[in-house]
């Protein structure tokens, strides 16, 4: 009797175990995380203020509209109709990819590239994959 409880334990252990792997909530985190109760800034507004967050930390929240292959940056879309380059090949870590329009929390901070085209970029620090 006392054997055959200690066997449905261990079969419940696995089939808890089994779930969390396979049929958990599938939240993924990475590198430095933005704060559950952080402000988040819309995409738009980042592109047409961007002198005012350039080199600022900002926390982002979207779907991800396209992603490198290897899982070094992502695009990310809002609400708003913006789509900002998350650059994340500087960072910590790296995600794994096959994520495209799962939706994301970002943190990171607000760049302008080199050159002629200026364009506005995230270099991420933090990524919450939901």
């Amino acid at each position: 009797m006392k054997k055959s409880f200690m066997i449905l334990g261990l079969v419940l252990t696995g089939l808890f175990g089994l779930y969390i792997l396979g049929c958990g909530p599938g939240i993924e985190k990475f590198g430095d995380l933005p704060a559950e109760n952080a402000a988040k800034t819309a995409i738009g507004t980042i592109l047409l203020n961007p002198q005012t967050y350039v080199d600022k930390d900002v926390v982002i929240e979207g779907a991800i509209a396209s992603e490198c292959p290897a899982g070094g940056w992502i695009n990310v879309r809002d609400n708003s109709g913006g789509t900002i380059y998350v650059e994340m090949h500087g960072s910590s870590f790296v995600p794994i990819p096959q994520r495209v329009g799962k939706n994301v929390v970002v943190k990171g901070t607000v760049y302008q590239s080199e050159g002629a085209l200026k364009e506005v970029k995230l270099l991420g620090k933090g990524l919450i994959i939901k």
